[in-house]
């Protein structure tokens, strides 16, 4: 049954979730600009006419139709250096045409690569729900793959569908791609033979059992092997039965093999069978005393088997005899690939070798920082794929090692419904995230599992977290506290405007800033004004530092206020409009839109220094130590001594929005180019970067070893290297608050301190606030009764003092996702980031400033691992009335 439609290339996408992320990619700086190749619609790969690809090109899973894994490349064979890697969840053997590299990534997504460098030239997302995702066929400008039940084809020029056919269940082996047809398999145990350029269903037919290997084509016959060990040849137009055999053992996932007049298989017993492809009789046949790994591969008269055992063995193709073995120390990942010079195998040790293809020695070997690796060669290049994915070119070493590289795993990824609207916030038991689909979420820091989800029904900002509390900002004016442990609401305050950026807390206060400017702090217990104040717009997040709090607005004007009393202090006027800002004790950082950075008393707002960073400054600034960061609209991370010199200034891509997170000696900042980069505290030296497929406007949580990044998905990170435990803000966090005290003139409304004013500005008074004026609506709510058996909690629906109704939301819990902690309760992981305790958001609070500790001499060397999202945030205000265009 034909269930398809085809499209042309101007066809608009279908209307899913599929999205293509542009982007990255210019003069070597990874993703500056979106590059889409017009000559990848026809390049020059064709596997129309059956095999056909050139030794710069891998254009399928095993190479070609045949599965031969053979390509006359002239790939790295006497030493090798590693050219790039990159951190995109990869999984799946890497395929290439002319103009890109093609990588799947566990989401599903498809990223196409620069050959030469790795960069990502775009991606494209997928309705996959299946983790392992298989290789992409590339051929003739198009890409066909797996799209869970469904075979999608993608124009790689245009990133348009091009058609999509569904299945009759998930698609569990590489599509194999000849003449006129694509075949694929299906965990149901169909193959279906489709169109080329429609999609359409040609013939089906059932294999008997699940397909775990990529069919074959040989001639004018296609060769199928089920999991059972049932290997049938059809007619590769008709679809009409020629032959069947069957194996002594299972198959699993071994690929037939087709060359000359031979059709070779290996099973799970060790048989290889090498059957006459005319009629399947057996031809000969070998026992090899253990498994057959992946399938073998095959060049001029030899073919080339790994075992489960960790042997490859070279064969005599003509009547199987043993050429040559040779001990790989484990058993292979994948099937091998194979050129004139050399066999190469990845194996489960995570490790790559290459060998000569005539004598079986060994030429170079590549302890790599990968997970179940799977490669493919082209002309100068061993791409390796496992996780991270690894570039070798041809070097000077015959062995590499984990430890001579600076990269960054995934240890897990969580796809939120959409884009995050601020930083993840992190306590011992949970990770917290609020996207802009009106959702917060509890996750599990070790695992990735979502703990609940509160769904409100307004836009949300935030999180600021404690022990107890989630305390969360609301486009329709209110300020909500979650419970820590369920999600359920604890209370809504309302406020006079929407709080369009996230509260942040102090001490026993919630305190969060309206859009019109208005201030707000709130008793974290029940929601209660303790006082209010005013600047003359709002839009960015307060900061506290001392017993003062800091607010900025569009206008240029910071101002401070007394934490206890609320009694604005003074008012400081910059050049132009400032970002969020930060604070200590004694002194307040903040950027404004013309370049110029300040230092000012925290006392009396008086301009200690300022300097000219030359672009526009987006977020707050962190303080850590003796060192102040900020990043500019320049795609700049630059480092301050607390005298105002500059220590270094690094490359982050694109655009800088974010306020950069900082960990012992390693500093984060997320960029507009679709990455998170960490750079040495010390020296700016980059240390790695992360592709997340999302502008990053978050900052960087850190804790269980892990690095934590919110954008189009959560990803838990594994960085290379010592990474140390940052130590709670040195700001009043769990402590209460004061009774009110006198400020310096008591009785008196505070004004602003006039202050020295840069590039010839008059200094104006901020507006003045009085602690009396009438406080908003606190409407404490009750405890969420959770339905039995449903996991949906149902808070009541508190009532304003006008006896209208506060928007409430809800609270979806998982009872079963249970986070794993350690005996101290800090989420486990037993890395260099353990003992992390609840209720402090490592540099991620709006204006917080952190003081670094090295805890430990823990050292935790990258050895790979990982696992396997969300729409772009181009509509969301993160910017306090800054202009898009601020450069």
């Amino acid at each position: 049954m034909d269930n398809t439609t085809p499209h042309s290339d101007t066809a608009r996408l279908a209307p899913t979730r599929r999205r293509f992320l542009a982007g990255l990619t210019a003069s070597g700086v990874a993703g500056s600009a979106l590059v889409a190749s017009a000559s990848g619609e026809r390049g020059a790969l064709s596997t129309r006419d059956g095999i056909d690809a050139s030794s710069n090109e891998w254009p399928m899973h095993a190479y070609d139709a045949a599965n031969t894994g053979y390509s006359g490349a002239k790939a790295p064979n006497t030493g090798i250096a590693v050219r790039w890697d990159r951190a995109i969840d990869a999984t799946g053997e890497p395929t290439f045409d002319s103009t890109n590299a093609y990588v799947r990534s566990g989401d599903g997504s498809l990223y196409a690569l620069d050959r030469a460098t790795g960069e990502t030239r775009w991606r494209y997302e997928t309705d996959s729900a299946d983790d392992t995702p298989t290789a992409a066929a590339v051929s003739d400008g198009t890409a066909f793959m797996d799209d869970g039940e469904a075979v999608l084809a993608v124009r790689t020029g245009s990133q348009r569908q091009f058609w999509r056919t569904e299945l009759d269940g998930s698609v569990s082996a590489p599509v194999t791609v000849s003449g006129d047809r694509v075949l694929a398999a299906t965990e149901a145990g169909t193959v279906y033979s489709l169109s080329r350029d429609a999609g359409s269903e040609r013939w089906t037919f059932d294999a008997g059992d699940s397909v775990a290997a990529a069919p074959a084509y040989g001639g004018s016959r296609v060769f199928v092997a089920a999991t059972d060990g049932t290997v049938t040849a059809r007619d590769a137009q008709s679809g009409n039965g020629r032959w069947e055999f069957s194996t002594d053992g299972p198959i699993e996932d071994v690929t037939p093999v087709v060359k000359g007049d031979r059709v070779f298989v290996g099973d799970a017993d060790g048989v290889v069978y090498a059957l006459d492809k005319t009629d399947g009789q057996v031809r000969w046949r070998i026992d090899l005393e253990s498994a057959v790994v992946g399938g073998p591969s095959t060049a001029t008269n030899t073919l080339f088997v790994p075992t489960a055992d960790g042997r490859l063995h070279a064969l005599n193709t003509s009547e199987g005899s043993e050429r040559w073995t040779t001990d790989i120390g484990a058993a292979a990942s994948r099937k091998p690939a194979v050129t004139d010079d050399a066999v190469y195998v990845p194996t489960a040790n995570d490790d790559v070798y290459a060998y000569s293809r005539t004598k079986g020695t060994e030429l170079w070997r590549a302890e790599l920082p990968v997970d179940d690796p799977a490669l493919s060669v082209v002309d100068g290049l061993v791409a390796v794929v496992g996780g991270l994915y690894v570039g070798l070119e041809q070097g000077s070493q015959t062995e590499i090692t984990r430890d001579s590289f600076d990269a960054v795993s995934t240890r897990w990824t969580y796809e939120t419904d959409g884009t995050a609207t601020g930083s993840p916030a992190l306590t011992g038991d949970a990770l917290y995230v609020v996207d802009d689909a009106d959702a917060c979420y509890a996750l599990s820091p070790t695992e990735g599992e979502r703990l609940w989800r509160y769904e409100a029904d307004t836009g949300l900002t935030g999180p600021a977290v404690d022990a107890d509390g989630v305390y969360v900002g609301g486009a329709d004016g209110t300020v909500r506290a979650l419970s820590a442990d369920d999600g359920s609401e604890r209370w809504t305050a309302e406020t006079d405007d929407p709080v369009t950026a996230a509260p942040v807390r102090r001490g026993d206060l919630v305190i969060a800033l309206d859009k019109r400017g208005r201030l707000y702090a709130l008793d974290r217990s029940d929601g209660s004004q303790r006082w209010s104040g005013n600047v003359d717009s709002g839009g960015t997040s307060p900061a506290v530092g001392g017993d003062r709090v800091f607010a900025s607005s569009p206008s240029g004007v910071v101002s401070a206020f007394d934490a206890t009393s609320g009694d604005e202090l003074w008012g400081f006027r910059a050049s132009s409009t400032v970002a969020e800002p930060a604070a200590d004790d004694e002194t307040v950082y903040v950027g404004d839109r013309n370049g110029r950075f300040y230092a000012l008393t925290a006392k009396k707002g008086e301009k200690r220094w300022s300097t000219e960073l030359n672009s526009a400054v987006r977020a707050a600034p962190t303080v850590a130590g003796d060192t102040i960061f900020v990043g500019t609209v320049d795609g700049r991370l630059h480092a301050y001594d607390l005298e105002g010199k500059r220590r270094w200034t690094a490359d982050a891509g694109e655009s800088v929005r974010a306020k950069p997170g900082v960990a012992g000696d390693l500093v984060t900042v997320g960029s507009e180019d679709e990455s998170m980069y960490a750079f040495d505290a010390a020296s700016g030296e980059k240390r790695w970067s992360y592709d997340t497929a999302s502008p990053v406007r978050s900052t960087a949580a850190f804790g269980n070893d892990s690095v934590y990044v919110a954008s189009a998905e959560v990803a838990s990170l594994d960085p290379p290297g010592a990474v140390q435990t940052p130590t709670p803000s040195a700001t009043p966090a769990d402590t209460p608050t004061p009774t009110r005290t006198p400020t310096d003139t008591p009785g008196t409304t505070a004004t602003a301190t006039p202050t020295d004013t840069p590039d010839g500005t008059t200094p104006t008074a901020t507006p003045t606030t009085t602690a009396g004026e009438s406080p908003p609506t606190a409407t404490p709510t009750t405890t969420a009764t959770s339905t039995a058996g449903t996991g949906t909690s149902q808070p009541t629906s508190p009532s304003g003092t006008d006896g209208t109704a506060v928007p409430t939301g809800t609270a979806t819990s998982t009872p079963t996702a249970t986070p794993t902690t350690d005996p101290g309760g800090n989420g486990g992981g037993g890395g260099p980031l353990d003992g992390v305790t609840g209720g402090w958001v490592p540099y991620a609070g709006a204006g917080a400033v952190a003081a670094v500790v090295a805890v430990g001499a823990l050292v935790k060397r990258f050895a790979g691992g990982g696992s396997s999202g969300g729409k772009q945030a181009d509509a969301l205000d993160w910017g306090g009335g800054l202009d898009d265009d601020d450069r």
